[in-house]
C-alpha cells in the first residue's frame, strides 16, 4: 500500500491535545487530508468519542457528519482511523478499534490506522526540540487494512515532531486541551464546535 504515510503538525497535535484532555479514557477520532498512488498524507484529525460505552452509536453519527463537511472541502477527504488507549503500555489496535477502523475503510478504502505509543511520546517529549533520536521508538503504530483484518505495517509513519514540545507546552498553558471538543461533547452541548476549526493556528 503506497510508500511512506505522513501525520502532520495539526493533526499530531489534536491528537495529542485529545489524549491529554481525557487521560483516565481511551480517545479516538479520524484523520482529514489527502491520499495520492495509495499514499496517505493527513493534514487534520478530528477528535470523535472518548467514552467506550457509547462507542459506535457516536462513532457512526461522526462519520456520517463529517463524510458531508469533507464534501464540502476541496481535495480533502477522511484517510484514516486514529486511538490512543486508555493503558499507557498499549500500543495495538483494539477490538472496538478494529470494528471502527474497518468502518472507516468500508467508505474509504485506502484509509490507515494509527495508535498512539505512549513510551514513543514520553521520549520525544524528553527530546531536544522534538527531534527523535533514530533509535527512537515511534510515536504511532501504523496499522492497514489486509483481507478482512488489520495488520501492523512494516511501512514507515513521517510525523512531523520538530518544535511539538514546546507547542504543546505552550497549548496545554494556553487551555487548548480544555477546549478541545470531541463529537461525544458536541452530542452534551450543541454549541460546541468538535471539528475544532482555529484551535491551533498555521506555523
Amino acid at each position: 500500500m503506497g510508500g511512506d504515510h505522513t501525520l502532520e503538525r495539526t493533526a499530531l497535535l489534536k491528537i495529542l491535545l485529545h489524549a491529554i484532555k481525557y487521560p483516565a479514557f481511551g480517545v479516538n477520532g479520524v484523520l482529514l487530508g489527502s491520499i495520492a498512488n495509495g499514499t496517505v498524507t493527513a493534514t487534520d484529525a478530528v477528535p470523535f468519542v472518548h467514552n467506550f460505552t457509547t462507542l459506535l452509536p457516536a462513532f457512526e453519527t461522526a462519520l456520517c457528519q463529517v463524510d458531508n463537511h469533507t464534501k464540502t472541502q476541496s481535495g480533502v477527504q477522511v484517510v484514516g482511523y486514529y486511538q490512543a488507549n486508555e493503558h499507557n503500555k498499549d500500543t495495538q489496535l483494539s477490538g472496538a478499534g478494529k470494528l471502527l477502523a474497518t468502518k472507516v475503510a468500508t467508505l474509504w478504502p485506502s484509509a490507515i490506522a494509527v495508535v498512539l505509543d505512549p513510551e514513543g511520546l514520553r521520549q520525544l517529549l524528553q527530546s531536544s526540540g522534538g527531534e527523535s533520536p533514530s533509535d527512537a521508538r515511534p510515536l504511532f503504530t501504523l496499522h492497514i487494512k489486509d483481507g478482512r483484518n488489520w495488520v501492523e505495517y512494516g511501512g514507515r509513519l513521517k510525523v512531523h515532531t520538530a518544535g511539538i514540545p514546546s507547542a504543546l507546552e505552550q497549548l496545554s498553558a494556553e487551555g487548548k486541551h480544555r477546549q478541545l471538543a470531541d463529537f461525544e461533547d458536541h452530542m452534551e452541548d450543541v454549541s460546541l464546535d468538535w471539528l475544532n476549526a482555529g484551535l491551533i493556528k498555521a506555523s
